[in-house]
Formats: structure tokens, sequence, C-alpha cells
């Protein structure tokens, strides 16, 4: 299907273009930057067998599932007991691509920090505190780097 979508002529030529893909986006993926909760670089081993099972995973986990701020580290054979919680999850993943929907969420949780503050409801702004400091750390390393195309004048 893929060979007559393309219009090659030949499966050989489908597939030794499917590799090449699937190399550039592998290349692509340990160059980009990535960042965990704690707004440090998260590492990706790339050597050898354990770099070629590591980008198995990631693939994986990338077609399914990308969240709409970063991916999912967990590995895929465990399931999350955490649902919506990903941002006070330490296997959870993102990058500079995720830096709009990030800093929105920020706002976004500022806002019903300070909304449960002055209703009294001290558990929710507790809850919601955590997950802004860590989008606050996330941010500011990407802003930090210049290889993000982000200047740190651009903060929200």
């Amino acid at each position: 299907m893929v060979r007559v979508l393309l219009d090659y002529e030949s499966s050989r030529m489908t597939a030794h273009y499917a590799r090449i893909t699937d190399q550039t986006v592998r290349r692509r993926w340990e160059e980009a930057m990535k960042v965990n909760i704690k707004g440090e670089r998260a590492a990706l081993d790339t050597d050898g067998l354990l770099g070629q099972a590591q980008w198995a995973k990631v693939r994986y986990g990338i077609a399914t599932r990308t969240l709409p701020n970063g991916h999912c580290g967990l590995p895929v054979q465990k399931t999350c007991p955490h649902a919506n919680a990903c941002l006070t999850c330490p296997v959870f993943v993102t990058g500079p691509e995720f830096l709009p929907e990030l800093r929105d969420q920020r706002t976004r949780t500022l806002t019903l920090i300070d909304n449960a503050t002055s209703c009294g409801h001290t558990r929710v702004a507790e809850m919601n505190r955590q997950v802004a400091d860590n989008l606050t750390r996330m941010i500011d390393q990407m802003q930090e780097d210049p290889g993000t195309g982000e200047e740190s004048a651009d903060a929200s």
C-alpha cells in the first residue's frame, strides 16, 4: 500500500526509503533536547543493542502514548497508575516543540492555584504547586538552551 501511495515501482525501493526515514527520525530524536520534570536534560543511551532497544521503546511510546505536552517514557510493558498526572511523573519527558502548550498549562495552573488559595482550598493549591514548579523548571531549562530557538526574554 505504501509502495503504491509513494508511486514506487518496487517494494525494495519503498523499504530503502522507509529505513532512511527511520534513521533520520532516530538521529533527530537523539539530537533533540529532552527535559524531565526536574528540568534536567533526559539522556538517551544510543549505542549498541541497548541503544537500539531504547530507540524501539521510544518509537513505540511516541506512536502510542504521545501527550499534548510531551511523551511518556514509561516502559511499554507497564501501565500508568497516574492518569493525567504526567507532570509529577518521573518518566515524563518533553521538549522545545511543546513550549507553547507548557506555557499555557503553567498559566492555567497558576490561575487555578490563585483561585484555590483565595477560596481556602489549600489541598488543591498544594497539589498544583508541584505541577507549576515542574512546568517552570522544564520551561526555564528549554529557554536557557540556545539550541531550542527560544530566547530567555520570551519567558511567559
